[in-house]
Formats: structure tokens, sequence, C-alpha cells
């Protein structure tokens, strides 16, 4: 019976060679308009001519927390296709589509803008865009100029860069003292970057009395989720901004010992829209009061919890003394009205059994 394994060897192999073939046709890994934008911020300039033609840049480094943005003008001689492609690379080598642009146009000036935001996808690794712009005009020859260019603009988290979007690789606030602490950071919309969870990672200890508070805020337009997670990374507390722009998370804990949180901020995978954000995270001291209510014989105890505000002692104890004297004062002018209401009384009393 005749072996197939050598037929089996010769097809890997062909289909190896077939792969390796295609990736170095790929204009965007073969284009020779490559750029290091850890190094440049090229200008882009050129024209394209006759019925089919196109022009590949590819833009090296982009790291997380960045935001590239590409802005192109271009003119034509007369009507022609003009088609632009922006993709990003998943994988080494491997690119996806971000977004394409493809209009008729006459003469021009016509403007354009291209941009991406790179984001921390739990390796923290920089990523590569490629960008295409390319003419087609099937009646007759055409020429197309274009001009352009490429800028980049840091959109970092609190920590530097972008939060991962794990909570293994999350930024690390440290630990959470009286002292309030001010998170800001950035998540993309659907169309305009990967960057849709962030997590920040800390530490707190509370036990009776106080109460870790989470305040979300964001720019009109977003709805942004905020969720407490404990060292597990099992959800305790979670909320939405809704129409609000606001959403306030808050946590109480009897023991007193020190424990990991993470704070998870996401935007629904970018449709709830994209801009920057801030979070207001802090401990409190709370005061917790019990009323009692009867029903059906059984007893019922409710507790009301409160936040109890911080004010200097000085304040506190003018109005302590305050209080007092104005008690004390209260109470003089009571004994002085019903004295004087008993003698009023006393009078009307002789003065009646002298007239009768």
């Amino acid at each position: 019976m005749p072996s197939f394994k050598p037929l089996a060897l010769a097809v890997m192999l062909l289909l190896a060679v077939s792969s390796t073939t295609a990736q170095m046709q790929d204009p965007c890994i073969a284009t020779e308009n490559k750029v290091n934008l850890l190094e440049s911020r090229p200008q882009l300039a050129g024209g394209l001519e006759g019925r089919l033609s196109e022009r590949f840049y590819r833009f090296e480094n982009l790291r997380p927390g960045e935001r590239i943005s590409v802005d192109v003008q271009v003119r034509t001689n007369t009507s022609a296709a003009i088609s632009m492609l922006m993709l990003w690379e998943i994988r080494p080598n491997q690119f996806t589509h971000i977004t394409t642009e493809q209009q008729i146009l006459l003469g021009g000036p016509h403007a354009f803008n291209f941009s991406w935001t790179h984001a921390n996808l739990g390796e923290n690794r920089p990523t590569t865009i490629c960008f295409k712009i390319g003419l087609f005009s099937e009646a007759r020859p055409a020429k197309a100029d274009y001009t352009g260019s490429v800028s980049v603009d840091l959109l970092h988290d609190t920590g530097g860069g972008d939060a991962a979007n794990r909570a293994e690789r999350a930024s690390s606030l440290g630990a959470l003292s009286d002292t309030p602490v001010m998170v800001s950071g950035y998540l993309s919309s659907v169309s305009q970057g990967s960057d849709h969870v962030d997590f920040y990672a800390f530490t707190a200890a509370l036990g009776r009395g106080k109460m870790l508070l989470a305040e979300l805020s964001t720019q009109e337009g977003n709805i942004y989720d905020i969720a407490l997670l404990d060292n597990t990374q099992f959800s305790l507390r979670y909320n939405q901004t809704g129409d609000r722009q606001k959403a306030t998370i808050y946590l109480t804990n009897e023991d007193p010992g020190e424990k990991t949180y993470f704070l998870k901020v996401s935007n629904n995978g970018g449709v709830g829209g994209g801009g920057p954000y801030t979070i207001n995270l802090s401990i409190k001291q709370v005061v917790s009061g019990t009323t009692t209510t009867t029903n059906t014989g059984q007893q019922t105890v409710v507790t009301h919890t409160s936040e109890q505000p911080t004010i200097p002692q000085e304040t506190a104890r003018a109005i302590v003394y305050g209080s007092v004297v104005g008690i004390a004062a209260a109470a003089v002018v009571a004994t002085v009205l019903i004295r004087r209401r008993s003698q009023a009384v006393v009078a009307e009393e002789e003065w009646w059994s002298t007239e009768t």
C-alpha cells in the first residue's frame, strides 16, 4: 500500500510557501513607504495617474494610549473615483479593516480625516497602521494630486500609557487612604479605536464606620459603565452613567483588613461613545442609625447609613457651644414666660374673688 506521507509533506510545504509569498505580496508589508512614528511625523505628498493607481503607507510603532490622525487633501483634473483605506495590524503581518472612504471627486481640494486609537490589550505592545490612497477612472486616464499630514496624540490614562483591558494587567493606584484619588482616562468609540475597557487596581482598609465611594463622570452623549470587583474579579457594585453623565457606586465592609479591589470602566465595546472620563475615589466616614417598627408581632430593624460630614474641630466646638447657649437661653425665656403667666392667673383669680 503506497504511503501518503511524502504527498502530505509536499502539500504542507506548498501551502507554507504560498502563505509566505502572499504575505510578501501584501502591499501593507511590501511597501517602501514605511514610517517609524517614534522618530518622525512625515508630510504626505504624491500623485496618482492613469486608470488605476494606488499607494500604500505603513506607520509603525503606534503605542497603547496614542491616537494617530491622517489628514489628506485631494485634487483631481477630471471626474474620478478616489478610495482611501485604513487598516490595523491585529497580528504580525495580518491586517484588518478599520475604515474606508470612496467618493467620485472633481477638482478640489477635498479634505478627509482618518484616526485610530491603539489600546493596551494586555501585552502593552505597539502596533502598525496601514493607509492606502487609490485612483480609478474607467472612462479615460485621470490624475490626482494629494497632500497630507500625520500626527499622534497622547491619550494616556492615570499611571501612564493606556490602562489594560484585563484585571491581571490593571494599572496600580496603590493604597487608598483618607486622601481622595482622582483617576483620569480615555475610551474610544467603536469606529475610532480599540480602547473600550480600562482596569485599575488598588488596596483599601474599610471596617466599621467607613465607606468606599467611586464617582464616574464623562462627557455628554457617552454611556460609560463602572464596576467594582474583589480580588477574585467578582463584581461587587455596578452602575451606568446613562443620560446623567455621572454614576456613583459605594461599598461598606465590616472587616477592617486591607483588601485588593479592581475598578473597571467600559463603554460596551465602543457603542457607548468615546472620550475622556474622571473617577473620584475616596473613603468616607459614615454613621448608622436604627429604627424599630412592629409588623404582625414581629420586630423589624431598619438601618439607615449616611455620610458623616467632616468639619474642622474649631467649627464643631463652636457649633456645640452655640447649641448649648441657645438651649439655655430658650429655657430661661420659657421660665420667665411661665412665671408671668402664673402671676397673671393669680391676679385674675384675686380680682374675681373680690368682685364676687
